[in-house]
C-alpha cells in the first residue's frame, strides 16, 4: 500500500473498500434490530428518544474531530490544494450551515420534536458504546494514519442512505413533519449530493482515499489494515444502536 497506484487501480481499490463497508452495514446496521423495529414503526418512543439524545451529543464531538484531522493532516492538504479548498468547504458546511455553530441547529430541531431537550444534548454523558466510538475515531485521528482516518470514514457515505431511512420511518410512523425530521433530510444531501457548492461529504472521502493511495500514502499500523479499519467503524455504529435496545429494555425491567 505504500507504492503508488495508477488512478484506475487506485479508483477500483476506493471501489471495492466502499463495496464492502455497503455490505457490513446491511449486515450490521440496516437488517439489525434497532433499524427493523425502525423502519417497521415498532421502535418504542423512549427508544428513539434515547436514541438521539445520545446521538445529538455524539454529533457534536465528531465535528470537532473533523476539525482536528484537518490539522493534523494538513501537510497532504498543501499538497493537494484542490483537495483543501473542498475540505474547507466541507468543514464550513458542518460549522456554519444553517448559522454557527452549523449543523446542531438541525439536530436540536430534530431533538425538540422527539422531546430531548437541550440540555440532554449538550449536558448528559453518553452511553458508553457511543463515547467508545468516538474514543476509536479520536485515537485513529492523533494515532493512526491519514489513510487509516479516511478508510475508517467510508461510513459518512452510508450516512447519507441511513439518514434517508430515518426521515421516513420518523415522518411516517411518528408523527415527524418534514420539517421536525430536518437533522436527517439534511445529512442525506450534506452526504450523497452536491448541495450550496459543497461537495457530497462521501464523493469527497472518495476523492482524498483515492488520492492518497495514488500518493503511495496507504500506509497503516499493524494490526490496522483500511478494511479493519472501516469494518470496525461501521461494527462499534451497529454496537451503538444495540445498545440502545438493551438499555431501553433494561429501563422497562427496571420499572
Amino acid at each position: 500500500m505504500t507504492q503508488p497506484m495508477s488512478s484506475n487501480e487506485a479508483k477500483a481499490f476506493v471501489d471495492e473498500h466502499y463495496r464492502k463497508v455497503a455490505g457490513r452495514w446491511k449486515e450490521r446496521i440496516t437488517d439489525a434490530p434497532f433499524m427493523r423495529q425502525l423502519r417497521s414503526g415498532k421502535l418504542l418512543k423512549e427508544a428513539l428518544r434515547l436514541f438521539f439524545r445520545n446521538w445529538g451529543s455524539f454529533t457534536i464531538e465528531i465535528n470537532t474531530l473533523e476539525c482536528a484531522s484537518y490539522h493534523k493532516h494538513i501537510a497532504f492538504f498543501r499538497k493537494h490544494r484542490d483537495l483543501m479548498t473542498l475540505m474547507a468547504g466541507k468543514l464550513a458546511d458542518e460549522l456554519i450551515h444553517p448559522k454557527p455553530p452549523g449543523h446542531v441547529h438541525v439536530v436540536i430541531e430534530t431533538a425538540r420534536a422527539l422531546g430531548v431537550t437541550e440540555d440532554e444534548i449538550f449536558l448528559s454523558p453518553m452511553l458508553a458504546e457511543f463515547r467508545a466510538h468516538l474514543d476509536y475515531k479520536r485515537a485513529i485521528v492523533w494515532e493512526g494514519t491519514v489513510a487509516e482516518f479516511y478508510a475508517a470514514g467510508a461510513t459518512e457515505e452510508q450516512f447519507g442512505y441511513w439518514s434517508a431511512e430515518f426521515y421516513k420511518a420518523l415522518t411516517t410512523h411518528y408523527g415527524l413533519t418534514p420539517a421536525q425530521a430536518v437533522y436527517f433530510s439534511t445529512h442525506e444531501e450534506a452526504d450523497l449530493k452536491e448541495h450550496d457548492g459543497v461537495m457530497g461529504h462521501g464523493s469527497f472521502r472518495r476523492m482524498v482515499l483515492q488520492r492518497l493511495l495514488e500518493d503511495g500514502m496507504g500506509e497503516t499500523r499493524p494490526g490496522y489494515s483500511l478494511d479493519y479499519c472501516a469494518m470496525t467503524s461501521v461494527d462499534l455504529y451497529g454496537a451503538i444502536f444495540q445498545a440502545v435496545l438493551d438499555e431501553t429494555e433494561r429501563g422497562s425491567l427496571g420499572r
